[in-house]
């Protein structure tokens, strides 16, 4: 009956009582009977109902069925074992031609809106600083000066010049690119998309899946108007719309059941393709599909839309922080040496680009579907690559561009932070005895983080490696606060009770980030320091910050600064026996007289005052005088 929907003449009403008789062997959840012969598909999805099923397939497994012989099944590919093959043969040269066209009704549509939008901009008047922080507050972004620029812009190819001889296997799989979206702005969306259809060669891409993760009545935009700019882009972008509001991962997981290619790529909806983005992706897995491949993400500017040209600059790789949160850090000297275009093994990924196997994407676990709306997911799964046999790679040769927001204007639906309970699961999950100094740097132990079962019998099952195998092969960059440093824990001042306090000023990009007083809690966090083997004290839960002074006068406050591991201002001693904390540089001692909570601590001539002493939690080293030997 589908292979003949086509041949069906619009009015149909006379074929209804036929398609009430096959509901059940069709899609169970339909808006109208219009969605069966519409280029587009709309699917409601309540929170409680398995997506799969809604969109009438396979459901898979309840994850606490995850036992030995059991397997994610993928619902279109329908299979239970992933037997990696590497292809023998290598590129046999082919070139894919970029053949998508617009259609005179699509141009005519596409045009129509950026009209609206344009004039809609004209309209806000001319304080433009009030308009710009409009489109801030309700995108992160400069919103409406997007709204300006044609969605069929032309970025020019950001690609290296030595990423653009061409020359590929000509039997690669379709991609299918997946955008999750909760109320963005819809010439942003748009651009996202139209980037895709013009710079994938056909031949390449299965379709394009679009998730609204239940935007709101207050973005129309976003509504019908996507639906009829949609559905004249020739059938393989769809749109599928959840009722109520799930989130990235969950929305993430809607798209790859709804999608069909053996390739999946995720997105997020405020993205430019550069040319060639998706070769050298695919290639990468068509030679080993256990490697899951991110692009060399460009940064398009927040306040001008402008899209630089990037090629020439070393990437950086994925690594986190203590309070396991993303961060960028340099390739080390070997991987330099491999050159500019080489594709790079990471850590860990952003998580907003990437793609892999689908095979794979199911035979590894998906996602943790019970994190919950954004936060955490993309470490997860960075570490589960990692040590369950994968490989994670950026491929510089592949080039998006990413609109970072400055801030983020999405809201959790109850308020709750998704976020710390996220990183919780996957510290309990994936890092084994590591998970204490997440504990002690970030807090929040004893805190709500679910049930972890069914994702540690995943782990079981997929008879992945321990975490200090993921730090000792995989991220040995990564700061370890254990007992081989000096010192952990707090930093405290006896005479008053007042510890060393971050005042949560790491927290604040924006923020002036001085050293602060406060009482001492005991539950590590803004109290959690390490005294370390570059004679440091580092600040581990937001980067790696470390107690930093450049001026030497006496009643000098100190700040945090980027670690980078130079010494001097940044260069300490402690004595075990006087208890003082020396500023080599300035040789002043930190000091807290006349000093209260919420303070900020200062730097005095040393005078063996109570004031001037202070005693770490936890003291690792034996030896009395912690001082740089030259």
């Amino acid at each position: 009956f589908l292979l003949l929907t086509p041949l069906i003449p619009p009015d149909f009403s006379l074929y209804f009582p036929l398609i009430y008789s096959l509901r059940s062997s069709l899609i169970p959840l339909i808006h109208s009977p219009h969605s069966f012969y519409s280029p587009h598909f709309q699917v409601s999805v309540p929170e409680d109902v398995d997506v799969r099923q809604t969109i009438g397939l396979k459901p898979l497994p309840e994850v606490h069925q995850y036992k030995e012989g059991h397997e994610i099944i993928d619902p279109v590919l329908n299979r239970n074992k992933f037997q990696p093959e590497v292809p023998n043969k290598l590129s046999d040269g082919k070139t894919y031609e970029y053949t998508w066209v617009e259609s005179a009704k699509l141009r005519r549509a596409r045009e129509e809106v950026e009209q609206k939008f344009q004039e809609k901009v004209r309209d806000l008047g001319n304080d433009q600083e009030k308009i710009k922080e409009s489109g801030y507050s309700e995108h992160g972004y400069h919103s409406h000066l997007a709204e300006t620029i044609a969605i069929n812009r032309d970025i020019g190819d950001k690609r290296h010049p030595q990423c653009k001889n061409g020359g590929w296997p000509s039997d690669m799989p379709k991609a299918s690119v997946i955008f999750c979206f909760h109320n963005e702005n819809l010439v942003v969306l748009l651009r996202s998309i139209y980037s895709v259809l013009m710079r994938t060669p056909p031949e390449l891409l299965a379709d394009i899946i679009v998730v609204d993760d239940a935007s709101t009545e207050a973005h129309p935009d976003i509504k019908q108007p996507l639906d009829d700019m949609v559905a004249l882009m020739g059938g393989k972008v769809k749109v599928l719309r959840l009722d109520q509001r799930s989130g990235l991962i969950k929305a993430r997981m809607a798209g790859a059941a709804f999608s069909t290619g053996q390739f999946l790529v995720f997105f997020d909806a405020h993205i430019e393709c550069s040319h060639g983005w998706l070769e050298p992706m695919l290639e990468r897995v068509y030679h080993n599909p256990t490697t899951v491949v991110c692009p060399c993400i460009d940064i398009i500017k927040h306040d001008t839309m402008e899209y630089p040209n990037n090629a020439q600059q070393e990437i950086q790789k994925g690594g986190f922080h203590w309070g396991l949160i993303y961060k960028w850090i340099p390739l080390n000297a070997t991987q330099r040496a491999q050159g500019i275009t080489a594709p790079q093994a990471s850590a860990t990924m952003a998580g907003g680009l990437f793609g892999m196997s689908r095979e794979y994407f199911y035979q590894l676990g998906t996602y943790d579907e019970e994190m919950k709306i954004w936060g955490g997911e993309n470490l997860e799964i960075s570490f589960r690559i990692w040590m369950c046999g994968g490989r994670l790679e950026i491929v510089p040769c592949s080039r998006v561009g990413h609109l970072f927001r400055v801030k983020n204007p999405v809201s959790f639906p109850d308020g709750s932070d998704t976020v710390s309970r996220n990183t919780r699961r996957l510290a309990e999950v994936w890092m084994d005895e590591y998970k204490e100094y997440y504990y002690d740097i970030q807090g929040g132990k004893g805190r709500d983080f679910g049930d972890v079962s069914a994702r540690k019998h995943l782990r079981d099952r997929l008879q992945c490696k321990p975490f200090k195998w993921f730090v000792e092969n995989v991220y040995p960059e990564l700061v370890v606060p254990d007992e081989s440093n000096f010192a952990l824990g707090s930093i405290r001042n006896p005479s008053s009770n007042l510890c060393l306090d971050d005042l949560q000023k790491l927290e604040d990009e924006k923020s002036e980030k001085k050293v602060g007083l406060y009482w001492c809690h005991g539950q590590g966090g803004s109290q959690f320091f390490v005294f370390s083997k570059d004679y440091e004290i580092v600040a581990l839960r937001k980067n790696d910050y470390c107690l930093d002074n450049s001026n030497y006068a006496p009643g000098a406050t100190l700040e945090w600064y980027p670690c980078h591991k130079m010494g001097g201002n940044q260069l300490w001693t402690y004595n075990t026996q006087t208890q003082e904390l020396i500023h080599v540089p300035s040789n002043n001692c930190l000091d807290t007289r006349s000093l209260k909570a919420k303070d900020f601590v200062r730097l005095n001539p040393c005078d063996g005052s109570l004031s001037q002493q202070w005693e770490f939690s936890k003291v690792c080293s034996k030896e009395t005088l912690w001082k740089k030997v030259k």
